[in-house]
């Protein structure tokens, strides 16, 4: 009975696209049963849900445009998806995950700086964002800021327990943020 509740509130968060991004209200149903869940597979279909949610505009010219910008990240047009999610961010700069897919553009350039920046808007907009915080934590853990790292994957693991191999990922990390320190 919990499995067929949960599939029929999936669907209809997957079908009302009037109200998507981090605004619609959906979500916080979403991040609750994510967080209480224990099934993997309905874990996965609330993150998926999550995702979808965050990356459905609800307006047919934004979601072309992300619809081009994933395109040119996928091709490895990385100038050209920046210059679209820019384009995006413009028309709709409330919208976190078009910060979110420009900081991953820019982080694909190796351009850590505008990620990050890009990574603090999306957070700044959404803040159970736990894409956003991974990717801040997969940058600070490239420059070796390891306790900041933590941190970030720490609030990534806060809005979404179920991020495979993360607790012990962190836990070597704080290790690692130890030893810098002595």
């Amino acid at each position: 009975m919990r499995r067929l509740a949960l599939v029929l509130s999936l669907a209809a968060s997957l079908t009302a696209p009037a109200m998507a991004t981090q605004k619609d209200p959906a979500l916080e149903g979403l991040f609750d049963r994510l967080k209480t869940v224990t099934d993997p597979l309905q874990a996965k279909l609330l993150i998926q849900a999550i995702w979808e949610t965050w990356t459905a505009s609800g307006d047919s010219s934004l979601d072309a445009l992300m619809a081009r910008g994933l395109g040119q990240m996928q091709g490895r047009d990385l100038d050209g998806a920046v210059a679209t999610f820019t384009m995006l961010i413009e028309k709709a700069p409330d919208f976190a995950e078009a910060w979110n897919k420009r900081a991953t553009a820019h982080w694909m350039r190796g351009d850590h700086e505008a990620s990050v920046a890009d990574i603090q808007r999306t957070v700044a907009l959404e803040p159970r964002h736990f894409g956003a915080w991974s990717g801040l934590g997969m940058i600070f853990e490239e420059r070796e800021q390891y306790e900041q790292a933590a941190r970030a994957f720490e609030e990534c693991l806060k809005h979404n327990p179920h991020a495979e191999g993360l607790r012990a990922h962190i836990e070597d990390l704080k290790r690692k943020a130890a030893r810098q320190k002595t």
